[in-house]
């Protein structure tokens, strides 16, 4: 790994892990073979913090460490903090060095000295609440954070918090809300639906912060969720699930055929389904149910019936949905009614082309008053449509970018990110991945050697300026590190994972901390760990299921839910592949390909014509 490579690589702050903090080797780092601290290599005092029959006096290795976070190199900072964490209330003559890296500029330094901080318990308390209180912005909500992560020590500090949260931005009065909820659960009552510390991003800019904090929802309003990552931020929920599973609490019909998973926004549940309509016909349709009722509030057509039925999960915006059927039909509409504001087709109004044929698959990407999607022809590969009025704003015509894949739009949707601090949109297509300029629609950079010329389709990661990518068909992983200078980009290969260490089908990855988990192999959901900054495979064992598997991380665990039906709940820990419950699913018929979604506390599961719900809540 290179010193660049810890540059904005992020990592979720996990309140819930901070005690078990990771050691980063340095072995391979080109600036680390003559780090020398207190006269020794800084893997020597790390060695020293770890074992329990260490030779120096704890003082001497806290000061050593401490010095190895004061020095510049961004590695040796996360590799020092992580070992300070594992010495708990004895790091802390670290305090104030550890309390600077929370204003560092890369993220991975500041969620590694957080989390040491946390380690000490109500030791770190004072100096965290005088950080908190004289502070403004980004580092007081990090300080914030942090005390909701130091729980009941953290009482002292209740005054301060609930003062500041007096004068705040309702976004940010629901965080707050859940900080104190942490401190002291008796005074603030909380919800299953409150927002966890397990996935509040300490890692990232002032700027990047306010955004995130901006889209958190309480809903589940797109694919893949509110942030596009597959990460539900409730709390709460069951930790080991009982015999049988969790409870089933209903099951609805009707749907008809479709892998479309659903989104949930305003008391509504949204998908889309292939089945007959008032002619008799079969035709594709959204469908808008009543969350409560479960009642049916209005179907509209979308366009002509596929094989086995439409792919795209609906985007839920304010009043609005959007949905994009597999002919290339591009709806908004209105959330309440079903009406039609706009239509657009990908292929004949936007000039489209798939790479193979299986029909358009995206789920629509909506940021701000843009509308982003794929129709996939050489002049608009990307596109960027003002979501209001259906009108188009910019189109990306991707130059060539190698001979791996096929020409046209490939089965993955957008992501948003901000890269060397432009705003930009990540998308696999037929010929590999590409970062488009989200002001002006300008093609950035692209990587060719991830395609295949089948079908690429999961989803991107990005982190920092990094992007974790993978296809399946032989094909295998790779992770990117994007560099700018001045106004050109570039992305480089960091390392790539062959077909046989990791490709990803069709259930899609999710980045927890540092890990990314997902299932491997064609057709198949073998769990797998995989170091995002080293490739390293921390652990991957054989599926306890057939098929491929769609993953969602939830409250510390991450669900596989398998296309026989299986439904697998594994702990979140790169040590081992642990389970912690299974069960059978409600069948439909075919393959169980929708994505897994989690709401309030409950888990939906698609599986064809229906729509199972289950209890995933912890008993009080």
């Amino acid at each position: 790994m290179t010193s660049s490579m810890t540059k904005a690589m992020g990592c979720v702050f996990c309140a819930a892990a901070v005690m078990n903090a990771w050691c980063l080797p340095l072995v391979g780092h080109e600036d680390d073979a003559e780090l020398v601290v207190s006269g020794r290599p800084l893997n020597y005092w790390v060695q020293q913090a770890t074992d329990a029959d260490r030779s120096e006096p704890v003082a001497k290795v806290v000061q050593a460490l401490t010095e190895a976070v004061s020095r510049e190199n961004p590695l040796a900072k996360v590799t020092a903090a992580d070992a300070l964490g594992t010495l708990g209330k004895a790091s802390k003559p670290a305090l104030p060095v550890l309390l600077d890296q929370l204003s560092h500029e890369l993220g991975w330094v500041r969620a590694s000295a957080a989390e040491a901080v946390v380690a000490m318990g109500d030791e770190a308390v004072p100096a965290v609440q005088a950080l908190f209180e004289k502070q403004i912005g980004a580092p007081s909500v990090r300080a914030a954070f942090l005390l909701g992560a130091l729980g009941v020590s953290a009482k002292p500090a209740i005054p301060s918090i609930a003062a500041v949260m007096e004068e705040a931005p309702e976004v940010m009065k629901v965080r707050y809300a859940d900080i104190l909820n942490l401190i002291d659960p008796e005074r603030f009552p909380g919800n299953t639906t409150r927002a966890s510390l397990q996935v509040d991003r300490v890692n990232i800019g002032d700027d990047a912060l306010d955004a995130e904090l901006s889209t958190l929802s309480k809903d589940w309003p797109q694919f893949h969720g509110p942030g596009r990552d597959s990460i539900c931020r409730e709390r709460g929920l069951l930790r080991q699930w009982p015999e049988g599973g969790p409870k089933h609490l209903w099951t609805l019909e009707g749907l008809g055929k479709g892998y479309s998973s659903v989104a949930i926004a305003d008391g509504r549940i949204f998908t889309m389904g292939d089945r007959p309509g008032s002619d008799g016909k079969a035709a594709q349709f959204i469908i808008a149910l009543d969350l409560v009722r479960r009642s049916e509030l209005w179907a509209t057509r979308v366009g002509a019936a596929f094989n086995d039925g439409p792919r795209s999960t609906p985007t839920v915006v304010g009043d609005l949905v959007y949905a994009l059927g597999t002919e290339g039909d591009l709806l908004c509409l209105e959330a309440a009614t079903g009406k039609v504001r706009w239509r657009k087709n990908l292929a004949t109004d936007l000039d489209g082309k798939m790479m193979s044929g299986w029909k358009y698959s995206e789920s629509p990407l909506i940021d701000g008053d843009r509308l982003i999607c794929t129709p996939g022809g050489p002049d608009k590969t990307v596109v960027a449509l003002d979501r209001h009025s259906g009108s188009l704003l910019w189109a990306c015509a991707v130059p060539a970018l190698g001979e791996e894949g096929s020409d046209g739009a490939g089965y993955s949707s957008a992501v948003v990110a901000e890269i060397h601090g432009v705003r930009q949109y990540v998308q696999i297509i037929g010929r590999g991945v590409v970062g488009i300029e989200a002001s002006r629609g300008k093609f950035l950079w692209g990587y060719n050697r991830i395609a295949c010329n089948v079908a690429n389709i999961t989803l991107p990661i990005v982190r920092g300026n990094y992007v974790f990518v993978t296809t399946a068909y032989n094909t295998g992983s790779a992770l990117l590190e994007i560099s700018r200078t001045r106004e050109r980009f570039s992305a480089k290969e960091v390392y790539f994972l062959s077909a046989r260490d990791f490709q990803n089908h069709h259930g899609g990855i999710v980045l927890v901390g540092r890990h990314i988990y997902g299932g491997r192999g064609g057709n198949a959901g073998h769990p797998t760990c995989i170091d995002m900054a080293t490739g390293k495979i921390c652990w991957a064992e054989r599926s306890p299921s057939r098929g491929s598997a769609s993953v969602i991380y939830a409250d510390g665990h991450v669900i596989f839910r398998y296309d026989r039906g299986d439904v697998v709940l594994l702990e979140a820990t790169p040590e081992a592949m642990r389970i912690k419950g299974r069960f059978k699913a409600v069948k439909g018929d075919g393959a169980a390909w929708a994505h897994p979604v989690i709401h309030q506390g409950r888990l939906y599961l698609r599986h064809g014509n229906r729509l199972a719900c289950y209890d995933l809540r912890a008993l009080d």
